[in-house]
């Protein structure tokens, strides 16, 4: 089991994630790789009629299935305690043995009031510093020397103490876009998102459109977001949040006033 430093919250370590009949194939190497590494997964089963007997024993392992479809929000399904260690998760992410461990550790060092914390992040650019307008990613399979701030994060990399973790009643407003919901409620509680460190390919990415699940629906077939979603976007460009794009330790010599936040910092 995973050894936690001191002043990492003393909950359960808990892995929380949601799959459909169609990616079952890679649910089985998913829990493979994670379940070792916490105390307890909690897997909503979207649309399957019974839970697999093999994975419906497993003690460590709470099985739901759903009349609803959840989509990605169904990872927020059941709340955790407010100091467990949520760690969000998605089959089509190969995730390393050292995954928990390290993304604690990393965490911990940044501190975990008022920070919520994942792989892959997502930076608006307004057009005005001469780069593209819109959003710029941090992919999570490639490297990343130090940790970011971003004003997004892919869910499926997620890492958060309990009580950053909203409510699935909230998060059913973007069960399609669940990065935008778990964005636009640390920032409404007044959590700053980063983007940890890693090295190219530490996690690894299921790019193949023929995978089950991958493939996404052909632009002309594409719906329009919804009106949450809309607002939520909008909403979260027009914070004035002073972490975004800044490398953790040039954020906090600037709190400290020893430098100043630069949002075209070459440390990434």
């Amino acid at each position: 089991m995973t050894t936690r430093p001191a002043g990492a919250p003393q909950g359960k370590i808990v892995a929380q994630m949601v799959t459909t009949p169609e990616t079952e194939p890679r649910l089985r190497a998913t829990i493979a790789s994670i379940l070792p590494q916490v105390d307890r997964m909690v897997i909503v089963f979207n649309r399957y009629d019974e839970v697999p007997a093999d994975i419906l024993v497993n003690p460590a392992i709470e099985a739901i299935t759903t009349d609803a479809d959840t989509a990605d929000a169904g990872r927020f399904f059941l709340p955790p305690g407010a100091d467990d260690i949520v760690f969000l998760i998605d089959e089509r992410i190969g995730y390393p043995a050292d995954y928990v461990s390290r993304s604690i550790e990393q965490a911990t060092e940044i501190g975990w009031d008022g920070a919520v914390f994942g792989y892959k992040g997502l930076i608006h650019r307004s057009g005005e510093d001469g780069q593209p307008r819109g959003w710029r990613q941090l992919p999570y399979a490639d490297q990343l020397n130090r940790p970011r701030g971003v004003e997004m994060l892919g869910t499926g990399t997620v890492v958060a103490r309990g009580d950053a973790i909203p409510p699935i009643g909230f998060m059913l407003n973007y069960p399609q876009d669940p990065d935008v919901g778990f964005a636009l409620a640390s920032l409404r509680a007044g959590r700053r998102a980063w983007a940890l460190a890693r090295a190219d390919g530490w996690l690894r990415a299921d790019d193949d459109p023929d995978a089950p699940g991958n493939a996404p629906p052909p632009e002309d077939e594409r719906p329009e977001p919804p009106l949450p979603v809309v607002g939520g976007i909008h909403e979260i460009i027009g914070a004035e949040l002073d972490h975004v794009d800044v490398p953790h330790h040039r954020y906090v010599k600037a709190k400290g006033g020893r430098a100043r936040p630069a949002r075209n910092d070459k440390g990434a």
